[in-house]
């Protein structure tokens, strides 16, 4: 089989991908700045490099010799969205000159279009995409809506605070059913040279979700307008709470492109906090 290195592999949408891609038989290899929190993660189902995406010299010693290349990153603002996804795929392309590989893959976002660019992480992801795409190396975007792992993090004690207006459907998707998708596609040799969205079995807007989870988890459902949310997270000095405000007004104005040709994921959003319930051993 081949070897599929993962730049990203520990965050809580690398995870899920790096999972898939073992249990499906790829020798996997984990490029990390932190190789014992890799080993407590995935043990020893995996070839560990101490690497970093912005040290050129070590990111071509831990790519000797790989087969594919597979890139979550992400970021919070201006300057992280640039430099981890333009200077971070700049340098993943300079550390693989030479080398001619069956694919580069890497998460992008459903709202990662021209059209999208006032949000920087679209327009530096939309740029991320040009580079790999110039490369002449095969490459695939994943472009996936809204992960139902990140309504984790609207949490707080014993609310659930909902961010933003909710007019727009939005395609859910399961991390899990994620990283299926992503490994499913680098074994498909046919599936290169594409941007593909990746969408969930069913809409639902922000409330619909945020309602049916915290309902799930016993929770008070409290709605946060965007505008007090930003205003909190600049006193607090908090720029992920001012970027979460941010995302979810723009989300909310754009809404998500209809693709007939989406990559579809079977997972909903009740049958996910079902599995929540089994895994932890609490009656859903």
């Amino acid at each position: 089989m081949k070897t599929v290195s993962v730049i990203g592999a520990t965050g809580m949408l690398g995870q899920p991908v790096a999972r898939a891609l073992i249990a499906d038989g790829f020798n996997v290899r984990i490029l990390t700045r932190n190789p014992g929190n890799a080993r407590r993660l995935f043990g020893d189902k995996v070839d560990i490099r101490n690497a970093d995406l912005h040290d050129i010299p070590s990111l071509k010693s831990a790519l000797a010799g790989t087969d594919m290349v597979y890139v979550n990153v992400g970021g919070h603002s201006k300057a992280t969205y640039y430099r981890n996804h333009v200077v971070g795929t700049q340098n993943l392309l300079k550390a693989l000159e030479g080398q001619t590989l069956d694919v580069i893959a890497m998460i992008s976002s459903a709202a990662a279009h021209p059209e999208f660019n006032d949000r920087w992480d679209n327009h530096y992801k939309w740029e991320a995409e040009q580079l790999l795409k110039a490369s002449n190396q095969p490459y695939l975007a994943f472009m996936p809506s809204w992960f139902m792992e990140s309504l984790d993090l609207f949490v707080q004690k014993n609310r659930l605070m909902q961010i933003g207006p909710s007019t727009k459907g939005i395609h859910w998707v399961a991390a899990d059913d994620y990283g299926q998708t992503v490994s499913r596609c680098l074994q498909d040799e046919h599936c290169r040279n594409k941007r593909m969205h990746v969408y969930g079995p069913e809409t639902l807007t922000m409330t619909q979700a945020c309602r049916r989870v915290a309902d799930s988890w016993q929770l008070q459902h409290t709605p946060l307008p965007s505008w007090l949310a930003a205003t909190i997270g600049r006193l607090s000095r908090d720029p992920v709470l001012v970027d979460v405000a941010d995302l979810t007004r723009h989300y909310d104005r754009t809404g998500e492109k209809p693709d007939p040709d989406a990559l579809r994921t079977t997972t909903t959003l009740t049958q996910w906090l079902l599995n929540r319930s089994a895994k932890v051993g609490v009656a859903a």
